[in-house]
């Protein structure tokens, strides 16, 4: 899969968030126009702004924090396929 696309872009940036290295800047460097994304893109890129601006409700509430990993897990899941 080519290093550059959209997709292995979100699919690295969903692996990072998970493992706590999440950096929107550099999501909004890799990826200059959402609009041409999939919609399965779309809800990941979406997902991952969610995530950066859920951080404190996440740390507040272990219930959304199980949420938004389970959802970043199954985007990456339908990306990798």
């Amino acid at each position: 899969m080519n290093k550059n696309d959209s997709r292995s872009v979100l699919a690295e940036a969903l692996k990072l968030a998970l493992a706590g290295d999440h950096d929107p800047a550099r999501l909004g460097n890799a990826i200059a126009n959402p609009q041409r994304l999939t919609a399965i893109e779309k809800s990941a890129w979406v997902q991952l702004h969610n995530w950066s601006a859920d951080a404190n409700l996440r740390a507040q509430y272990p219930q959304i924090a199980d949420f938004s990993r389970r959802r970043i897990t199954d985007l990456l899941v339908q990306l990798e396929d």
